[in-house]
């Protein structure tokens, strides 16, 4: 009987040895830091890659034909913001500068309408056509969206005090501008256009206004060393992003075009920043200020 006992207790703690040592020590439990290390998103400048040539200055548009008789005070006004050595437009440009800069996900008529109440005014309404989404020539200075901003706003502002009328800016997709603007619904354009036959047919040019640092490239940093030339741009597994019906566009699918078939084309710039982000697509070619508005 003794010798039964003693089996058992011996069976009892060999069980209970077995037990503790199956045990789970959650005072010792590393699962591992689950959390990823942030990805870098920062874009930069390639430089030094591609030779654009000269740039073409940015130009108010109006219906073809003029029917409302305005391009003699808009190159009026011109003329005057454009005198010794371009004086007024430099200060426009460090009133931009000053400003804070808000783009919107998506531009439509939903967006603020007028600057200021045009409803209280006897003066004529000049209706400008524009996307907000071009620091720093439109974009809007308040988190809110109501306060329409750029140099482009200040000329045309400055274009409709000149001429005795009242300013109201409606907002629409950069690619629209033009159709939108011959059918009426506009009086003037002013969104970073430059003179292309193609817009010539559509729309009457007026003299220039002001003119942009030649186009750049945007990349993510990570990846910047991948492009040291037009060669390594000229790929047909890169994919480059413009804006839609632009002469950036056009100008990237002419210097890329082993690329060019794979382009992404989109009507929003906040859009392409964030697929150039999120590696939707490579590169992002831009006008020079609105790029480096989107880096800063």
């Amino acid at each position: 009987m003794k010798k039964f006992l003693a089996m058992l207790l011996a069976l009892v703690m060999a069980l209970s040895l077995v037990a503790c040592g199956s045990k789970k020590d959650d005072t010792n439990d590393t699962d591992g830091d689950n959390s990823a290390e942030p990805v870098d998103q920062s874009l930069v400048v390639l430089e030094n890659v591609v030779d654009w040539g000269e740039t073409e200055p940015y130009r108010v548009l109006v219906q073809k034909g003029d029917p409302k008789g305005l391009l003699e005070g808009i190159n009026k006004a011109i003329a005057e913001l454009t005198a010794n050595d371009g004086a007024l437009i430099k200060e426009i440009e460090d009133k931009v500068a000053s400003q804070e800069t808000y783009t919107p996900d998506a531009v439509s008529s939903d967006l603020p309408a007028a600057e200021g109440d045009t409803a209280a005014s006897d003066k004529p309404v000049l209706v400008l056509g524009t996307s907000p989404d071009y620091p720093p020539y439109e974009f809007f200075a308040d988190a809110a969206m109501t306060e329409y901003a750029g140099i482009d706003i200040e000329v045309a502002k400055y274009i409709a005090e000149s001429m005795g009328m009242e300013l109201q800016i409606e907002s629409m997709n950069f690619d629209n501008l033009v159709t939108s603007l011959s059918n009426g619904d506009f009086d003037i354009v002013l969104a970073a256009c430059e003179y292309t036959e193609e817009r010539a047919l559509a729309c009457d040019f007026s003299d220039p206004y002001y003119t942009d640092l030649p186009p750049v490239i945007l990349v993510k940093a990570s990846n910047a060393d991948k492009y040291k030339t037009v060669d390594d741009i000229n790929q047909a597994s890169v994919i480059i992003g413009a804006q839609k019906n632009t002469t950036k566009a056009m100008a990237a699918a002419d210097m890329f075009p082993d690329a060019a078939n794979g382009m992404v084309l989109e009507s929003l710039v906040p859009t392409l920043v964030t697929e150039l982000k999120n590696g939707t697509i490579d590169l992002l070619v831009l006008d020079g200020n609105v790029g480096l508005s989107y880096v800063g």
